[in-house]
């Protein structure tokens, strides 16, 4: 049976975070009971981006940690030598958008959620799944708010989330783009989303900008951006961009994410038909996980960026020049 939504996120088991394992674990049994509940068929794609050859893998460990997830997640691992081929960058040691692409291409649901690991779904998250009323060329965007270091999480549940004793902040988004903490929330039909062709595959230099980068892509195809109605919930943790950038020095940031400064808000890309390691030859390792290999046949072409277009503060305003290829 096709399920009604695929969750693709992506990690490894390198203790990212401090406890990344252990934030994974929570988010993950929280997110799958709460769509259980109420009736959302799904799948989670795991894509495992790199992983260290000398530690377990982290699917199989949360299938052991969450026997309850055994049928709906399923695994794939991508051999490092793709970080190395793809990375544009030598101090970017994971590119994490890469990874999120070869979930979407391979996700089987009606419409996808892009996330990631450390994020709970709202309880109007999950009704408007429920609900099912899906549209097309639409990408569905929440506000982020952050739940505080030391807030209790042993027992997750919707009051602790909403409870704003426990919250930081919260990312406010604004239409046009409905940016702020994007990557921790998209949500598209399936055709459509793949019709895009996923993030971005042809700036490789940072992780940090893809996300808004993809919004920018969708709003000038002609695609609706909309806030759907609930916010998702995010946990801090020591390591996060967020709380990193204010005290991390900028060669630190940039290491860990690349340079903010490249024009996120003023390009749009188009991916090769290959997108999404397409053509990365497939091992089935059991019936829930499967190794890429390698093959040069797989590794994204560099290109040049198609067009330009206005920054994002001039969108809805008169058009003035666009800048193309001849």
């Amino acid at each position: 049976m096709t399920p009604a939504l695929t969750i693709v996120v992506t990690g490894r088991n390198d203790g990212y975070g401090g406890d990344f394992n252990a934030r994974f674990l929570r988010t993950l049994a929280f997110n799958h009971d709460r769509l259980v509940e109420r009736g959302v068929t799904h799948e989670i794609v795991l894509v495992e981006w790199a992983p260290p050859a000398d530690r377990p893998q982290l699917g199989n460990l949360m299938r052991e940690a969450l026997p309850n997830i055994g049928d709906v997640l399923e695994t794939y691992l991508v051999d490092p030598r793709y970080q190395e081929a793809c990375s544009l960058n030598p101090k970017l040691a994971y590119l994490e958008y890469l990874a999120k692409n070869v979930g979407i291409r391979r996700a089987r649901g009606g419409a996808i959620l892009a996330t990631n690991t450390d994020i709970y779904l709202g309880r109007g998250v999950v009704e408007a799944l429920a609900a099912g009323t899906i549209d097309s060329r639409t990408v569905y965007r929440a506000t982020r708010t952050d739940v505080k270091l030391g807030a209790d999480e042993s027992h997750v549940h919707w009051d602790l989330l909403e409870d704003p004793r426990n919250h930081t902040t919260s990312k406010t988004i604004q239409p046009p783009l409905y940016a702020g903490g994007s990557g921790d929330f998209i949500l598209l039909e399936r055709d459509s989303l793949h019709a895009l062709r996923g993030f971005n595959e042809v700036y490789r230099l940072a992780r940090v900008g893809i996300d808004v980068n993809f919004l920018v892509k969708a709003y000038s195809s002609g695609y609706r951006i909309v806030d759907i109605g609930s916010p998702v919930y995010h946990t801090a943790h020591v390591g996060s961009f967020r709380t990193t950038k204010n005290v991390a020095s900028s060669e630190t940031a940039e290491a860990a994410w690349g340079s903010r400064g490249w024009p996120s808000r003023d390009v749009i890309y188009e991916n090769h038909d290959g997108w999404g390691l397409r053509d990365a030859p497939e091992r089935r390792i059991d019936t829930k996980t499967r190794w890429l290999d390698f093959s040069w046949d797989a590794v994204p072409p560099l290109a040049d960026l198609r067009r330009l277009v206005l920054p994002a503060a001039r969108v809805g305003r008169p058009l003035v020049s666009e800048t193309t290829d001849s």
